[in-house]
Formats: C-alpha cells, structure tokens, sequence
C-alpha cells in the first residue's frame, strides 16, 4: 500500500550510474483518477524531469531508486495527465459538501483505491463521479445516474443543415456579379502611385496583405519577390506593403 504524500519530496536515484537524479514535486495521474501514470521531479539547476512510474525500481522509506538514467526524460510540455487531487474539496453530484481530499491511498500496481478526508472519512473509487482543478465530486448511495451521460451537445445538426441550403441557392457564380467597383485591379484604372518599388525585394512582409476581394496577395513572414510584388502593385497594396516590410 502506497500513500501519495510519501511520494512528495523524495530523493530518486539512478542505481547503475549512482547518483541522485531529482526530487519528487508533482503527482500525475490518468484521466479517470485510477492509477498514478508519472512523477515529476525537480533536478539539477531546477530542470523539470518526468519518471513513469512504470521505471520505477524500488520505493523505499527515503528514496526511490531507478535501474539508470534512462528512467527518467525532460519535461517539454505541459502534461497530458491531470494532477494529484490532495488538497481538493469534494462534494457529492447533489451538492452536499464532504470535505477535504488529505490523501490518496493506491495498490503496489499505483491503482487508486480510496482518498481520505480532513475529518476521516475515507471514500472509495468506485465512488469517484468526476474531478477538476480544485474539486472532486462523489456519488452517495442513493446516486443512480451516470455522470459522463452529462457531456455537453455540440452544434445543432440543424444549423448545418441551413448553410448546406444557403451554399445551394446562393452558388458562388452569383457572388461574382456582387462584386464591388474597385475590386477592378488598379492596374485597368489608373496607374499605380509608386512607380519604383524594386527597393522592396527580398524583404520581409510581417503582415497579411489582402486584394479587395478579401483574395491573400502575400502573408505574414513571406519574402517579397518579383511574383507577389507584381500581384501587390495590381491591386495597389505597394504603399500597405511599404508599411508593414522590414
């Protein structure tokens, strides 16, 4: 039997290197609050290290040991498993408060198997409805209902149904004849007002630059080149692109 609060704060070692590898800080685990998946530790000059707890060679009363090094990885992102729920309140599904969660007792496999409260009551898992960042909530004995049946509706079908029928009576070759007067490229109108603009090549534009018909001429990050700089000076975005080049 294991207690999540032992975890905390343990020195872990690699046996075959021989050294102390990190520190335990944080508790993960699954999305079901049923098995403890992963640690994380604090290492050398504060680096973030993940150990699974399926690495794991021995818990001791002091330390944790591992076969090497390569039990443990840097942490590069935010973890996909949630937090250890110790210092959360819980409730039941019908509001009644129970307390605080003190402690999380789990199996020589790191299943849950019962979380303690602050007034000594002891729940089992099987009780576990649901959990969040800061609260975790419980069936009673009279609870009958599923709380996963609980799952938010996505978008009406209907609505999609309604813009499949628009799509049909409004097709795209009607659109085309709404077009407003000074879609009409620069270039059949009048010239355009910068007449040299061979300065702006192979610099970078760091804005999307967009035609009158909402049509991308060059994006953000791209490097201006003879092509697009053409398709600019058409629709007479050359001083928008003067504007936003480096």
């Amino acid at each position: 039997m294991y207690y999540c609060n032992e975890f905390l704060s343990l020195n872990v070692l690699s046996l075959y290197e021989g050294e102390l590898i990190g520190v335990v800080d944080k508790l993960y685990f699954d999305k079901k609050m049923k098995k403890l998946i992963q640690l994380e530790l604090i290492g050398e000059n504060d680096t973030r290290l993940i150990l699974p707890t399926k690495n794991i060679y021995h818990i001791g009363k002091n330390a944790i040991t591992v076969r090497n090094n390569q039990a443990v990885s840097l942490k590069v992102e935010d973890s996909e498993y949630y937090l250890c729920p110790i210092g959360s309140k819980a409730y039941t599904i019908k509001g009644e408060y129970l307390g605080i969660i003190r402690e999380l007792s789990l199996n020589d496999k790191f299943l849950t198997e019962k979380f303690s409260l602050d007034n000594n009551q002891t729940l089992n898992v099987k009780a576990l409805a649901s959990f969040g960042k800061n609260t975790v909530i419980f069936y009673d004995e009279t609870d009958k209902i599923n709380v996963s049946k609980f799952v938010p509706n996505k978008s009406p079908k209907i609505f999609k149904s309604e813009k499949i029928q628009i799509a049909n009576i409004m097709p795209v070759e009607e659109k085309k004849e709404e077009k407003p007067i000074n879609a009409v490229p620069v270039e059949e109108n009048k010239k355009p007002s910068v007449q040299n603009s061979d300065f702006l090549l192979g610099r970078i534009c760091t804005k999307d630059i967009f035609n009158f018909n909402n049509e991308l001429l060059i994006k953000a990050h791209a490097v201006v080149n003879k092509k697009n700089l053409k398709e600019i000076n058409k629709y007479g975005k050359l001083r928008e692109l003067m504007l936003f080049c480096k």
